[in-house]
């Protein structure tokens, strides 16, 4: 039976234990009210708001992308030109990110990947004016998301936005390469406009794309006239003779979408590269007359990540790409390996 005096110490430490009660959970509640509504970038982010986008990695800058009106460039990449689709992704990302409270203590930032060596960093520039800027740290297992922070916080969040791959560095950090950001189309044509390819390597090769004519419709009031049939054709070599149409097809195919692996530090000159003259070139011709050569010398073998290929470049620009292996063999064929089998 309890006394006077044991029922007072009981309500005591009840009393203590709902007071304690009540502090955790208030504590509990503040942790998640702020993990839910915390906003680390406020505002959406367009290309037209920013002429200035800078990755880094241990506190050097490793991506610079700069507007160039209307385009974005790869400045660390020898001025060639942005994707601006990942460009427009990584923005879009950034936009309104949030994330969850995990730690405000700079004794343990190098557990969620913040060092002064690996640190990787993005900020968005509209001239002098810093828009934004957010540092990255460590990708926890099983996430898309990762750790950040606000530069000199030391408040650590974890977002669920997966803002490293937008950089791409899926795996986790690393040093971000400007790779990622160049717009690797060197060449991008228009099949229907094709009337002939002239090849120029150790053979000269050419071929002509001679359509079909559809005779017009009685009921026709446009045309009077056999025209061409943009979905039928043949290809001839400049003597006349006929060639495998599968085979032609291929060329034009790998001509019109010449797509690079990286680009090279033009600064040395073309001839460094094999391109002055060019050892083998491509030259498409338009229906219109109008003409697109596609030069290509030497070839890089791969070295680490970097992925090896042939020098080449389009016409006159100044973009030095360097374009598969493989892509060039496509393109280039000998007169008997185009006849029929």
């Amino acid at each position: 039976m309890l006394t006077r005096k044991n029922l007072i110490i009981v309500m005591a430490v009840l009393a203590v234990l709902v007071v304690l009660s009540v502090l955790q959970k208030a504590r509990h509640n503040e942790a998640t009210s702020r993990a839910s509504s915390e906003v680390l970038l406020a505002g959406e982010f367009g290309r037209g708001d920013l002429d200035r986008i800078v990755v880094g990695y241990g506190g050097e800058e490793t991506v610079v992308l700069t507007a160039d009106d209307p385009a974005w460039l790869v400045s660390s990449a020898h001025g060639a030109r942005a994707d601006h689709n990942k460009i427009d992704t990584l923005l879009s990302t950034l936009g309104g990110l949030r994330g969850e409270f995990r730690s405000g203590s700079a004794e343990v930032l190098p557990d969620f990947g913040f060092t002064d060596s690996a640190t990787v960093s993005v900020r968005g520039f509209l001239g002098d004016r810093e828009i934004f800027a957010l540092e990255l740290g460590n990708k926890p297992e099983g996430s898309q998301g990762g750790f950040v922070k606000r530069p000199g916080s030391s408040d650590v969040f974890l977002s669920q936005a997966g803002v490293l791959g937008n950089l791409g560095l899926w795996s986790g950090p690393g040093q971000p390469q400007s790779r990622h950001f160049l717009d690797l189309v060197a060449y991008q044509g228009v099949r229907e406009n094709i009337a002939a390819i002239r090849l120029e390597g150790e053979q000269t090769v050419g071929l002509k794309r001679e359509f079909m004519m559809i005779e017009p419709a009685p009921d026709d009031t446009v045309r009077t006239e056999p025209y061409p049939d943009q979905q039928n054709w043949e290809w001839t070599l400049a003597d006349g003779t006929m060639v495998q149409k599968t085979k032609a097809d291929g060329i034009m195919n790998a001509a019109v979408n010449l797509r690079a692996q990286n680009v090279a530090d033009p600064a040395p000159g073309l001839t460094s590269y094999g391109l002055e003259p060019a050892a083998r070139t491509v030259t498409i011709v338009m229906q219109d007359g109008a003409e697109a050569v596609l030069h290509f010398g030497d070839e890089l073998p791969a070295e680490g990540d970097a992925p090896g290929g042939v020098f080449a470049r389009i016409n006159d620009e100044p973009t030095i790409w360097v374009v598969g292996t493989y892509a060039v063999d496509n393109l280039f064929k000998t007169r008997d390996e185009l006849l029929p089998e």
